[in-house]
């Protein structure tokens, strides 16, 4: 078991615990659990696996918080959690994953603020953290994100201004940030990159 490379067990009505043995399994390159019925938490364990390049749980009752040590997987590409119970606060330690090019944690119930470390996430594509209750301002950091195509951040509890920083995204295809808190108007620099089909900014008026 310990050269298993791939594991995918996804739409298999598997129950219980994500066992935390999975950690031992260090030559893991990818790890695919979602669509099933599996509670608890997500083992810290799981941030052994240093070459894993694909972690996908999505579609579960996974419960607790996201272990600070997923930060840990350095070589992760794809980080897919959406669609579970997890709560508290997003880990600043997932900054550290700096060849993620999907990070999705959509749909659970996620609070406080949104780390600013994302914007070292420089190669990301999209970033998924709608319909959670994250409060606090969207961070100007998110600019670094030079070649993200999607943002959802929509359905949450987001106050404060959209930052013109987010204006510095280019390649944006999709942009939500509607049924937040949101004040102000649309910066200038952001209104310039409106040119996707895939977009919604709530009611605020354009400066």
């Amino acid at each position: 078991m310990s050269n298993l490379v791939w594991m995918f067990l996804s739409d298999n009505q598997l129950n219980g615990e994500i066992p935390a043995e999975l950690g031992k399994l260090t030559k893991l390159r990818a790890l695919a659990l979602n669509s099933n019925q599996l509670k608890g938490e997500i083992p810290s364990e799981l941030g052994k696996l240093n070459f894993l390049l694909t972690l996908s749980l999505y579609s579960n009752q996974l419960s607790s918080s996201i272990p600070p040590e997923l930060g840990n997987l350095s070589s992760l590409e794809d980080l897919y959690l959406y669609n579970n119970q997890l709560g508290g606060a997003i880990p600043p330690e997932l900054g550290r994953l700096t060849n993620l090019g999907h990070l999705d944690l959509s749909e659970n119930q996620l609070r406080g603020d949104i780390p600013s470390e994302l914007g070292n996430l420089t190669i990301l594509l999209t970033l998924g953290l709608y319909n959670n209750q994250l409060s606090g301002a969207i961070p100007p950091e998110l600019g670094n994100l030079s070649r993200l195509e999607e943002l959802y951040l929509d359905n949450n509890q987001l106050n404060g201004e959209i930052p013109a920083e987010l204006g510095e995204l280019t390649k944006l295809e999709a942009l939500y940030l509607n049924n937040n808190q949101l004040s102000g108007c649309v910066p200038s620099s952001l209104k310039s990159q409106l040119n996707f089909s895939y977009s919604d900014l709530g009611d605020l008026p354009f400066c």
